[in-house]
């Protein structure tokens, strides 16, 4: 999942993947709340006309979320309108107010934030439009069909299995956050720890930030580096893509004796696991959480059931190992 940046990273979205989307909203500029109530009552009619709410479409991850929403779509036969909040609750509140007047087939919401969307879904709920959550969750108060995405905590668990794999031995690990107190971070954060509280070897010797921002990966790179000469720091983990940038550094400085470690799977971290600069990520497919959460919604409206509360994919972890057989086409 992916959250909004300062512009200091430029958003590229390619171009094939969001042909044919209708887009409502002006563009512009993710959280992932706590599990909301559901509800596994079924309707039972056609699903031909869906309204997908995302939260940032400018974001490159949300960009993969869209097109992965609209193949899928497509393949089903669903007329597909996606809408786009440019990260401001209160435009994404009036896109779901209106979605709700529309009186679609169903909503796919890609929440802002997770407490400010639950009147908006309450309505829904009244007006029996039923609504699937996708990589990002609202609060307790309203009912939805299901959460489409991945468990936050598990990646942050998988993020610290690959530095383990990196160090069989253990060794002296950096932890970079991303933004502080998102509640993605605080998941991920959470099962970093845990993982490594467990595994007397591995020693953390330091926890920064960097927002993730690819400058402030940089930044706090460049200070770790320079804190901790060789010998003093074995790994480098970060929540997200940005580490590819950091690692790179490390390599151009000679700096091989420590092992980078990233989160998703644009095609910058692709081409540093392959170049060596990166040890590993763990993929978090945005395309495939968009097409399961239209999957998901259809079925329902259809009368079929769907995984509740949650409906939790894969976290596979990818390293130069297994590295060619995964392709991406987005970048950071």
């Amino acid at each position: 999942m992916k959250w909004r940046t300062t512009t200091q990273r430029r958003a590229v979205i390619p171009a094939a993947a969001i042909a044919g989307i209708t887009l409502t909203a002006a563009l512009a500029g993710c959280s992932s709340g706590t599990a909301s109530n559901t509800t596994g009552a079924a309707a039972s009619g056609t699903c031909s006309n869906v309204t997908a709410l995302v939260n940032d479409i400018q974001n490159p991850w949300n960009g993969t979320l869209a097109s992965g929403m609209k193949t899928k779509a497509d393949e089903l036969g669903v007329n597909l309108t996606i809408q786009n909040a440019g990260g401001v609750v209160s435009d994404q509140t009036s896109q779901l107010q209106q979605a709700i007047t529309s009186n679609p087939d169903g909503i796919l919401l890609q929440a802002t934030e997770s407490t400010g969307l639950v009147p908006g879904v309450k309505l829904a709920n009244k007006a029996s439009v039923p609504v699937v959550t996708v990589n990002a969750n609202i609060g307790e108060g309203a009912d939805v069909v299901t959460f489409v995405g991945v468990d936050q905590k598990d990646y942050g668990i998988a993020l610290a299995k690959l530095v383990e794999q990196a160090l069989p031995n253990g060794g002296k690990v950096a932890i970079i956050q991303g933004v502080v107190g998102n509640p993605v971070e605080i998941d991920r954060t959470e099962g970093i720890n845990e993982t490594f509280a467990a595994n007397p070897s591995i020693d953390v010797v330091a926890t920064v930030t960097d927002s993730w921002n690819n400058a402030d990966n940089l930044a706090v790179v460049q200070d770790l580096l320079a804190k901790y000469p060789a010998g003093q720091l074995d790994a480098v983990v970060a929540e997200g893509p940005e580490m590819y940038v950091g690692a790179k550094y490390a390599t151009s400085i000679g700096r091989t004796d420590v092992k980078f470690i990233a989160g998703d799977f644009p095609i910058e971290v692709k081409e540093a696991i392959e170049s060596g600069d990166l040890y590993g990520t763990v993929l978090q497919d945005g395309a495939t959480i968009g097409a399961q959460a239209v999957t998901d919604l259809c079925a329902h409206v259809e009368g079929k059931s769907v995984p509740t509360p949650t409906d939790f994919l894969d976290l596979p972890s990818i390293t130069s190992e297994n590295v060619s057989q995964y392709d991406t086409t987005w970048n950071w």
